[in-house]
């Protein structure tokens, strides 16, 4: 529903990205309907904004709240120091403490769920709850921290003291009771795990996490008929499994031996890693290769493996099985630069799935960032499903949606940002590069 952070990378002062709709008559369907909540939820969300602006720091704010909350109890040191990217700018915000909150609806209930954390201790959490099913607006204060003091609401049931005790000063509550089955808190901690995906630029991995999903027979003929629809000329896909660890044939005993050592090493290393960098290790040691058939001259096809691939054919059928899982389950994707190596076309593509409550009837919705302009057509996004960023003089992130300013009914969104009138676009100088040489040729 909402999100907001303060003293995070560029994100200096608070900032919030909301996907509660806004007043706009256009475009219903982009719109999930919350019984009891009287308001509505946007399906999808563009950030927009100049090179170095801060966009991406935005989705890098919710995937570390995300981390935060998955990791904290069982990655992060014992002793600290708790990894954490301030605002680097001015001394003041280095040492200052780092705001998260997040407003999240799940199973039913509304929950309101935030911290605030230094480079040594968790200095406050929280988490509030609004069941919908009775009074939507009424809050419950399921448990308040501030530092080492610790006080539970009436309706938090489950054996908090013993929690509390186990929670270190430098991991959060939230993590702890997820870890010790904390059975009222898993619902907005599975929230955190199964419905929010943060996806980065580097998607080799959501590569193999696609071609996975291919192994089974009832995602395969829907990849398959994403990938025809996109025109890229493929008209069938293999996928074979490859154990990266298995030993090749010919090594003689001491070969073989160095060989096993080193395996044994290297999977005893995987348990000291974070969970994503474990499952990206683990999805190498049994990796699945794809090849795709093209169509030729050949009614067959020619089968060509992923080294012959261009990267907006990867690009794509990376894309498929993150936003096919978030179409069919529901949950929130957040995707930085979306049209990295893909057409226009296939951008506008994802965007409309998400917005098509036939398509989407999970309510699932993608939160990206992005520097094709031809999203800003108003048959693709609404105008409170438009935001900006834009850097201050001091390199501080401001983030703003477009409904902040008046725009006509049919206004060009597309040429009113190129030129200037929403902000948030780079203010390019001279790039005559060689314009002081060819003045001291000239007089020489």
């Amino acid at each position: 529903m909402r999100f907001r952070v303060q003293n995070f990378r560029s994100l200096k002062e608070e900032q919030e990205l909301s996907m509660v709709a806004g007043s706009l008559t256009d475009s219903s369907e982009a719109v999930t309907q919350v019984e009891g909540l009287n308001l509505g939820l946007l399906r999808a969300a563009a950030i927009y904004g100049a090179n170095a602006s801060g966009k991406t720091n935005v989705l890098k704010a919710l995937a570390y709240m995300r981390g935060a909350v998955l990791n904290s109890q069982r990655q992060w040191p014992p002793e600290g120091p708790i990894p954490r990217n301030p605002f680097l700018l001015d001394a003041q915000s280095k040492s200052a403490g780092s705001f998260f909150e997040a407003d999240v609806l799940t199973d039913g209930t509304r929950y309101s769920y935030g911290f605030v954390l230094n480079d040594h201790e968790i200095v406050r959490e929280w988490l509030n709850a609004y069941p919908t099913s009775k009074r939507p607006n009424r809050k419950q204060m399921w448990f308040r921290r501030e530092r080492r003091a610790f006080t539970f609401g009436k309706k938090l049931t489950g054996d908090n003291q013993a929690i509390e005790r186990l929670t270190r000063p430098n991991s959060l509550f939230l993590s702890a009771a997820a870890q010790n089955n904390h059975e009222a808190l898993l619902p907005i901690y599975r929230w955190f795990a199964e419905r929010l995906t943060c996806l980065s630029r580097e998607r080799h991995s959501l590569r193999q996490q696609t071609a996975e999903m291919c192994q089974d027979s009832r995602h395969k003929p829907l990849v398959l008929r994403m990938l025809k629809a996109a025109d890229l000329g493929i008209i069938g896909l293999s996928v074979d499994e490859v154990d990266l660890f298995a030993l090749p044939p010919g090594l003689d005993a001491d070969q073989k031996a160095v060989a096993e050592e080193f395996f044994a090493s290297l999977r005893k290393f995987v348990g000291r890693l974070s969970e994503e960098d474990e499952r990206t290790l683990k999805s190498w040691e049994k990796r699945q290769a794809l090849s795709l058939i093209h169509r030729s001259s050949s009614e067959a096809g020619v089968l060509l493996g992923e080294e012959n691939e261009s990267d907006g054919t990867l690009a794509f059928f990376g894309l498929l099985g993150p936003v096919l899982r978030a179409l069919s389950s529901g949950g929130t994707i957040c995707v930085d630069e979306l049209d990295s190596s893909l057409h226009p076309l296939l951008v506008l593509e994802v965007v409309r799935l998400f917005n098509d409550p036939k398509l989407n009837p999970s309510a699932a919705q993608i939160i990206f960032t992005t520097h094709d302009t031809n999203v800003l057509d108003r048959s693709s996004l609404r105008r409170d499903q438009v935001w900006f960023t834009e850097k201050d003089d001091q390199g501080g992130t401001h983030l703003y949606p477009l409904t902040d300013f008046t725009t006509r009914k049919n206004e060009n969104l597309e040429r009113g940002y190129l030129q200037g009138r929403y902000g948030a676009i780079p203010f390019v100088g001279s790039t005559d590069l060689f314009s002081d040489t060819k003045q001291e040729g000239a007089t020489e």
